[in-house]
């Protein structure tokens, strides 16, 4: 198991997530630990959706790229946060407690961060 699977897989057992992803922008998934109901494919390509369509209509604005987006919907929520060349995509039920993870995402991109630094440099 490689450090990267194991951040993931460690989120996923939070309570209330559903699954991790590591997506590239153009939509290929790097790494996943997901519930059997979310396809990683599918989560990918929606997630790369998003944040192209995001990234474009923000640095039109001026306002840069996008660090992190916090997505409410009806059946559940989603947090897209930056890595280096990809984001990590965090997918929750709708009744889960965000704020009450949302530094464990952080630590966890951080930590995919560092994996792949590290093992890009050996």
């Amino acid at each position: 198991m490689n450090a990267i699977q194991d951040a993931l897989r460690d989120l996923h057992h939070r309570s209330g997530i559903k699954g991790a992803v590591v997506v590239t922008l153009d939509g290929l998934v790097a790494a996943e630990s997901l519930d059997d109901r979310y396809p990683g494919d599918v989560v990918g390509g929606l997630a790369s959706f998003l944040l192209m369509t995001l990234n474009r209509s923000l640095k039109e604005g001026g306002l840069g790229g996008c660090d992190q987006f916090l997505l409410h919907a009806t059946h559940g929520k989603v947090i897209l946060k930056a890595l280096d060349d990809a984001y990590l995509v965090c997918l929750f039920d709708q009744f889960a407690d965000v704020a009450t993870v949302r530094q464990e995402v952080r630590e966890v991109a951080q930590r995919i961060r560092m994996s792949s630094r590290i093992g890009a440099d050996g």
